[in-house]
């Protein structure tokens, strides 16, 4: 059963989840390409590999934008990717702290960006977002044809910020190692 606000696949069963943290950098958007690329492979997913890539990258980059516009000037935020795996298809989560529900919009012909929800849009078969853990959490959902079996089905539990704290000294020496190779 959903809760309020929830999106449809709460009330869905669940055969896998995985998930990551990121760093809110510019170099997040490629981290989650393999990642999603890595977790589509393990679980048998290709059918939906190329446009889940493409996704995933117009997400996390919208996450990151809109995460880095709230972050302290030398602090660090995260942004995190869930892939869940359902029964005829695959859901790509990535939340942020911005609470400020995202909108696609038809941008001008001069316009460099702003075109990546109308992508999100023409691939998933449907989006969209919820208030989220002090942020939001944008998903979408691409169909594909099962190919691997389990006996395992779960119920995904709304999203909760880790319970351990991040070691925020390390994830500053992260992102100098980033920038210095940049």
């Amino acid at each position: 059963m959903n809760g309020p606000g929830l999106p449809f696949y709460y009330g869905e069963p669940l055969l896998v989840r995985d998930q990551l943290d990121l760093v809110a950098t510019r170099t997040a958007a490629g981290c989650a390409r393999a990642f999603t690329e890595l977790a589509l492979a393990k679980w048998g997913a290709g059918p939906v590999h190329d446009d889940a890539l493409l996704v995933v990258s117009e997400l996390v980059t919208n996450a990151v934008t809109a995460t880095s516009a709230l972050a302290e000037p030398e602090g660090l935020s995260l942004v995190t990717v869930r892939l869940l795996g359902l029964r005829a298809s695959v859901v790509i989560e990535v939340w942020d702290l911005s609470t400020a529900r995202p909108a696609a919009k038809e941008p001008d012909e001069e316009s460099e960006g702003g075109r990546g929800l109308l992508l999100v849009g023409g691939l998933a078969s449907r989006w969209g977002s919820y208030g989220a853990g002090g942020g939001k959490a944008v998903w979408a959902e691409l169909p594909f044809v099962q190919t691997h079996s389990t006996n395992r089905t779960t119920q995904p539990r709304p999203w909760r910020r880790p319970a351990t704290p991040y070691d925020l000294d390390l994830l500053h020496r992260v992102l100098a190692g980033l920038q210095a190779t940049l």
